[in-house]
């Protein structure tokens, strides 16, 4: 089965003075932040494309994600779509799990 090349998910960027952006993915029950625009936006990345990777590895149902007009906000809060391309992550996640084997010529 071919596997998605990229996501697409709403996330709630939720601005309270003096704290970090906090960012919700409704669809996927997570959250994350940053200290800015830029560093939350990251971050959202980043979570979005390791729990979305753990879920395909893991053989989970991906869920639908909902449309972005159909995100309900509040006054603080902006609805945002979040993509991830994922075969950077699958690239970057199987070098960092590749299994370690002692090559020094010991015997």
């Amino acid at each position: 089965m071919k596997k998605i090349e990229r996501y697409f998910y709403p996330a709630i960027f939720t601005y309270e003075p003096g704290q970090e952006i906090s960012v919700t993915f409704p669809d996927l029950d997570i959250a994350t932040s940053g200290v800015d625009a830029d560093d939350a936006l990251i971050s959202a990345r980043e979570l979005l494309g390791c729990v979305l990777y753990g879920l395909e590895e893991d053989g989970e149902k991906i869920p639908k994600p909902t449309p972005l007009q159909k995100v309900n906000t509040s006054g603080n809060e902006y609805a945002v779509l979040i993509d991830v391309y994922m075969p950077s992550v699958r690239s970057a996640k199987k070098q960092i799990y590749k299994p370690y084997t002692h090559t020094s010529g010991l015997t």
